[in-house]
């Protein structure tokens, strides 16, 4: 056991939480032990492992009658220990430290201590970690640090409780009383986070991944935070923009936190311990799957020189730990945990997977099962833990030509503006030169454009501009040509 007191500054805000019949904050508020009585989150604790920084929670893994012996275990978000999509992780050796006690005016009582192990982990489907600490439960209840048990998610509109703190300013914990919101599945390039919940929680931020959502009445933790939508982001569901797909289209509904429920994990304990292979724990079996290369989130259908449609493919290569796998495709990712629809089992080394994406635009998503046998049967277990990759397919659409905006500022300057890149264009290249010698039509000389507008000093007019749009499919729009003039040129 390693068990470590952590000195620090005394805390320089007393603030009084929020309790669950006050009107929400427009903040999430610095907790206060001493004048906010909040024992019961003695065990919420701030996780740091190499560089990153993430909270964990303490979580009661006794049954009724039980006694506190068994080994401590902290819930947190599975990004906070392994980024890898498609990678289901047991058992293996873990490092980093959780400090509990993290209130902010508590610096002088905080205890941290060192995790050992990984119990389980995933990035594919949910966002989960469950580490074992070196000390035992028992020895942090004595030292007042109080567990938190699990619980099925409350209903859309339910009032929710966040507890944790971003990286920054790593105070101490801080909280918030929210609603929890519909939601079903997010696409966050390259995850897909299926039976997610949403919620517009104040205060959450890098650094805040792994908090608890509790229920405000019992204290009980029902989902832990995933990720965070920002307001101002744009609908490109990328790292850091991740997009709820309602009916096959992105929804945007300003600042929203998804969180990844923790009813799978329920069922995972027996007197205090883990226990994996308990009939009602689906945790297991997993299987890692790495994909080779990168997968475009973006897709178009294309023409060939007949007009005919082409539909792009998977065209997929992964390496897998399992002989074999089965695969499906389907426009909701929830139901890559339907056994209904897979293939037969292939043999892994049958590569690439050359599937076709559509044919209907939209969202596909493609779902994968690393397995034993030909007749490895599913389960919950399996089918939970199920891979799903995400694309959206655009129609065969031309190339528009791009149209430029020209403007004559006062002192002769003129301004060219280029047009916003739509979804599915990729890039804008340009060139320019002098009015002669420079062909619009010759391939040679353009490069990529870096600017969204751009001012040409009169000193350096007459030049001729020439500008095409690519889209995501490598197809190219005509090159427009525009000849800039300064006021007084004829």
């Amino acid at each position: 056991m390693s068990l470590i007191p952590i000195i620090g500054l005394a805390g320089i805000l007393a603030w009084q939480s929020a309790s669950a019949s006050e009107v929400p904050a427009p903040q999430a508020q610095p907790v206060s032990l001493e004048q906010g009585r909040r024992e019961h989150w003695t065990g919420i604790g701030r996780l740091t492992i190499g560089r990153g920084q993430c909270i964990a929670s303490l979580i009661d893994s006794r049954t009724p009658g039980s006694a506190s012996d068994g080994p401590a275990y902290v819930l947190t978000a599975g990004h906070c220990v392994d980024l890898r999509n498609g990678v289901i992780s047991h058992d293996q050796p873990q490092t980093g430290q959780v400090t509990f006690n993290y209130f902010h005016d508590q610096h002088e009582q905080r205890v941290a201590v060192e995790v050992k192990r990984r119990i389980w982990s995933s990035m594919q489907g949910v966002d989960l970690a469950l580490l074992e600490l070196d000390t035992r439960l028992e020895t942090l209840v004595a030292l007042g640090i109080e567990p938190l048990r699990l619980a099925a998610s409350p209903p859309s509109g339910s009032e929710v409780r966040y507890v944790g703190e971003p990286s920054v300013p790593d105070q101490g914990l801080r909280t918030a009383i929210c609603r929890q919101l519909d939601a079903s599945f997010a696409v966050e390039h390259p995850w897909v986070w299926r039976h997610v919940r949403s919620n517009d929680c104040p205060g959450v931020a890098a650094g805040a991944s792994g908090s608890p959502v509790l229920d405000p009445r019992t204290n009980q933790l029902h989902a832990v935070m995933n990720s965070v939508s920002p307001a101002s982001s744009m609908t490109r569901c990328t790292l850091n923009n991740p997009c709820e797909i309602r009916e096959n289209q992105v929804v945007k509904t300003g600042a929203i936190n998804y969180a990844i429920p923790v009813e799978r994990l329920m069922g995972c304990f027996n007197d205090g311990k883990v226990e994996l292979d308990k009939e009602d724990c689906h945790l297991l079996p997993g299987f890692q799957l790495q994909v080779q290369g990168p997968q475009p989130l973006l897709r178009k259908i294309t023409s060939d020189a007949d007009g005919k449609e082409q539909l792009p493919s998977w065209n997929l290569s992964f390496s897998l730990d399992k002989p074999r796998y089965r695969f499906k495709t389907t426009q909701d990712p929830l139901a890559c945990e339907n056994p209904v629809g897979y293939s037969g089992t292939i043999l892994k080394d049958e590569q690439p997977l050359d599937v076709a994406i559509g044919p209907q635009p939209g969202w596909h998503f493609l779902c994968l099962l690393g397995v034993e046998s030909a007749d490895d049967g599913p389960s919950r277990g399996q089918m939970g833990n199920s891979l799903s990759l995400a694309t959206r397919l655009f129609p065969a659409a031309p190339v528009q030509t791009p149209q430029l905006i020209v403007e004559t500022q006062t002192n002769g300057d003129v301004k060219v503006t280029w047009p916003t890149l739509a979804p599915d264009q990729a890039r804008m290249r340009v060139k320019r030169g002098p009015l002669s010698g420079t062909d619009c039509n010759d391939p040679k000389g353009f490069r990529l454009l870096r600017h969204h507008s751009f001012v040409f000093p009169a000193a350096k007019l007459p030049l001729r501009l020439c500008t095409y749009i690519e889209d995501i499919a490598g197809q190219r729009s005509a090159v427009s040509n525009s000849d800039l003039h300064a006021p007084d040129a004829p």
